[in-house]
């Protein structure tokens, strides 16, 4: 008796074949697409980790959203912008007084304090920070930027 997938050469003998089409699996356009579209191949090819792949593309979609939103409504970011400005005056000028109560907001949010012991003070720390993610930092200017083209 033969069965599927062989051929008889003599009476007795029996020889494997490849499996019929339908048996074989189907790796087609879609299935091969969502391969290549996995994370872990995408940074493997870049030669980086999934982790790091993941925070490029979270910090371009983030510049992307701020960059479309203000062009979109930019007129509403400028009045905003202004009225922040004018706080800022007043404030310098003693007619207001506005203050953050820092402590609680890093207890709020869960972290520790940074204390800036440098003269540069805030400016060198948001620098530190940008050299020290560079690749997220850069998705992030490009996204803004695009965003910007779009809106």
């Amino acid at each position: 008796m033969v069965n599927e997938g062989q051929v008889m050469l003599n009476e007795g003998q029996t020889v494997a074949t490849a499996l019929p089409e339908a048996t074989m699996p189907n790796t087609g356009f879609i299935d091969s697409l969502k391969n290549a579209m996995q994370p872990e191949t995408i940074a493997n090819k870049l030669g980086m980790d999934k982790n790091m792949l993941v925070d490029i593309a979270l910090y371009g979609a983030i510049g992307f959203i701020v960059g479309f939103l203000l062009k979109k409504y930019s007129e509403y970011f400028i009045s905003m912008a202004l009225l922040i400005v004018g706080i800022v005056i007043l404030q310098h000028f003693d007619y207001v007084s506005f203050s953050i109560n820092m402590p609680k907001v890093y207890e709020l949010l869960g972290m520790q304090p940074v204390v800036v012991t440098d003269s540069y003070g805030y400016g060198r720390l948001l620098w530190e920070s940008i050299r020290s993610n560079v690749a997220g930092s850069t998705s992030l200017l490009v996204g803004f930027l695009i965003g910007l083209k779009v809106g």
